[in-house]
């Protein structure tokens, strides 16, 4: 498998626009795959699925993720490149078995490029551009490139796997809840075949309701099972809603 994106900056922010992982027989270039995504017929043709998580953090291979990319002169050219495969990516390269050759796109409700994103700052400042976001105003973060376009939303292939984590607080940031909500709503209108990874505790109903969907990378007393819960959500093609097993069985 490997891990493609592309990159830009406004604003002094970095955003990883598009990234998608192939599973190639063999390894290819980054103009070879780009070629694989050229026209909506090939994207049609070779995109069987999209992951939506909530925002990225890599980099691409060479690079060091301490530092930010322009620090390290990077050239933000519009052109694809190759990503290290870590964290989560690492998961899906041993779980995703069924799509020999094909693309699976990673879509994300914030392409801002960052570790922190869930800091107090961020999360106020992104839920103040969520209020205005379909207005004239100015947003802090650039419109076009750190948020999904709700209003013209689409997904390349057939199935979703929604697993951006339970970051989401509908009490405190409203309009980034509500911003995850259209989305979700707007998947299940285009009739993908939906999966998701849910808490055995809390049941799936919760999860939907709450649009608490686990991260792949779990933490806390039981997340040695999440690898195991990926592989068997990704086990049947389309994959499936999964329970997550968070309760001792005696």
């Amino acid at each position: 498998m490997q891990f493609f994106g592309k990159y830009d900056t406004k604003f002094g922010h970095e955003f990883l626009t598009q990234s998608y992982l192939y599973f190639g027989s063999e390894d290819i270039s980054a103009l070879e795959f780009e070629k694989l995504i050229k026209t909506q017929k090939l994207r049609k043709k070779n995109i069987v699925g999209t992951i939506i998580l909530y925002n990225p953090f890599y980099y691409p291979i060479g690079y060091n993720p301490k530092q930010s990319l322009a620090q390290q002169n990077f050239n933000f050219d519009d052109d694809f490149c190759e990503l290290a495969i870590e964290k989560e990516i690492t998961l899906f390269k041993n779980s995703i078995v069924n799509y020999p050759n094909k693309i699976v796109e990673i879509k994300y409700l914030f392409n801002l490029n960052t570790h922190n994103i869930d800091t107090s700052e961020k999360l106020i400042s992104l839920d103040s551009d969520l209020e205005i976001l379909n207005t004239n105003q100015l947003t802090i973060y650039a419109k076009d490139l750190n948020y999904q376009d709700t209003n013209n939303f689409t997904i390349d292939g057939k199935f979703v796997f929604f697993a951006w984590g339970n970051k989401l607080n509908k009490k405190e940031f409203l309009y980034i809840y509500d911003y995850a909500q259209t989305i979700y709503d707007k998947t299940i209108q285009m009739q993908k075949k939906i999966s998701y990874i849910y808490k055995q505790s809390s049941k799936e109903q919760f999860a939907i309701e709450n649009l608490q969907f686990l991260h792949p990378i779990q933490t806390g007393r039981f997340k040695s099972n999440m690898p195991l819960a990926i592989k068997k959500l990704f086990s049947t093609n389309p994959p499936l809603p999964t329970q997550f097993e968070d309760i001792m069985n005696n």
